[in-house]
């Protein structure tokens, strides 16, 4: 069906918490950022070269693709396979409007970043969406390729596969996705979102990069906003063949991406020993977040990612506002077709010991 365009809402804001319910300290739960913040190395970089907001930024990004290029030294790829974007966003949004129109379909899972439905509502595409694994196990609400295999037609024009998944924090082995694109029409753009790659990379998952050599329809997109705890600098990058680089690269403005974006994207990349802390420190809380879960009877979903998918039920929203009340601010997935479930995103071990002495003694009232 052609979807008609859907705003994208983020997660609360704090200052807004703190006003409507005149408490000071709010702890956000809700966006999957890095509680550590950037590395110190980048925020350091980033003091430096603000002096130079003056100029224009380099419209190549050449450090930073250079990074990235030596970050990716094992794999085949060049500088000419490297796309930089204003956030991963800025590059899914120009394959929408590169290869969408109102006579194309455009697939992905039913309950995918919403972002997908977004751009491609912008361009008037009919959407189809697939649907997740529904037996019970570890793979629960993953993507199901075979189900969204069966859904291609001639009209197919474009594929979103999140990998690890967002919201469900889910993902997908890379031979099962090999298997998947090499059985599809090769005319059909295959985009792999590893936003949340390092994380599942932490866990022993592969990445899809190695499927560029094989595959000239695969595109890969990465962000600097989680692991590297840039959001707010909007910055990302894309893993393409030279055509579709290219491409890019005639679409997007000029001075898509800014000097301080950019280097501190830059040196995050090299500061491999805080990405190594920061995920080290993520594990930690994963395993006491499930713990204190599954002793308060909650399920939740398998995660390779910085957040955990929590079902809660017919109580789900009433809780959701419980915490608000408390300053506590996690993610309802409504908008994602899941509206029983919350995204709740790793935080500190402060951070995590609240939500959970909290939503311990909210549940313990009863009358939910």
């Amino acid at each position: 069906m052609v979807m008609k365009t859907t705003t994208y809402q983020p997660g609360q804001n704090i200052n807004d918490i703190q006003k409507k319910y005149q408490i000071k300290k709010v702890i956000k739960l809700a966006s999957n950022e890095n509680p550590s913040g950037p590395s110190p190395k980048a925020i350091k970089a980033g003091n430096k070269i603000i002096n130079m907001i003056n100029r224009y930024p380099d419209s190549k990004s050449k450090r930073l693709k250079e990074a990235i290029n030596s970050y990716l030294s094992k794999s085949f790829i060049g500088l000419e396979n490297i796309m930089i974007g204003n956030g991963s966003n800025e590059i899914l949004e120009f394959i929408a409007r590169r290869y969408l129109n109102e006579k194309s379909e455009v697939l992905f899972c039913r309950h995918s970043f919403l972002v997908y439905k977004i751009i491609s509502g912008n361009m008037n595409a009919k959407i189809i969406e697939s649907n997740p694994v529904t037996t019970p196990g570890l793979n629960y609400l993953s993507v199901d390729l075979d189900d969204m295999k069966s859904r291609i037609t001639s009209k197919t024009k474009v594929i979103f596969i999140a990998n690890p998944s967002n919201p469900t924090g889910t993902a997908l082995k890379m031979r099962d996705i090999d298997k998947f694109i090499s059985s599809i029409p090769k005319r059909i753009i295959v985009v792999v979102d590893e936003a949340y790659y390092e994380y599942s990379l932490y866990q022993g998952l592969k990445s899809a990069i190695n499927l560029l050599k094989k595959y000239p329809n695969v595109v890969i997109t990465r962000s600097f906003s989680k692991i590297y705890a840039l959001a707010g600098s909007r910055i990302g990058y894309g893993l393409a063949s030279k055509k579709i680089v290219a491409e890019f690269n005639d679409y997007r403005q000029p001075f898509n991406t800014n000097y301080v974006a950019q280097e501190m994207a830059t040196v995050s990349l090299k500061d491999q020993a805080f990405v190594k802390k920061s995920l080290k420190d993520n594990q930690l809380g994963m395993d006491f977040l499930k713990s204190s879960f599954d002793k308060l009877g909650i399920f939740h979903l398998n995660s390779y990612t910085n957040f955990i998918t929590i079902k809660l039920g017919s109580r789900t929203k009433k809780i959701f506002n419980e915490l608000l009340k408390k300053g506590i601010i996690l993610r309802p997935l409504d908008n994602y077709g899941l509206p029983q479930y919350l995204r709740v995103t790793i935080g500190s071990d402060r951070e995590n010991k609240l939500l959970i002495n909290n939503l311990t003694k909210i549940l313990r009232k009863g009358n939910l």
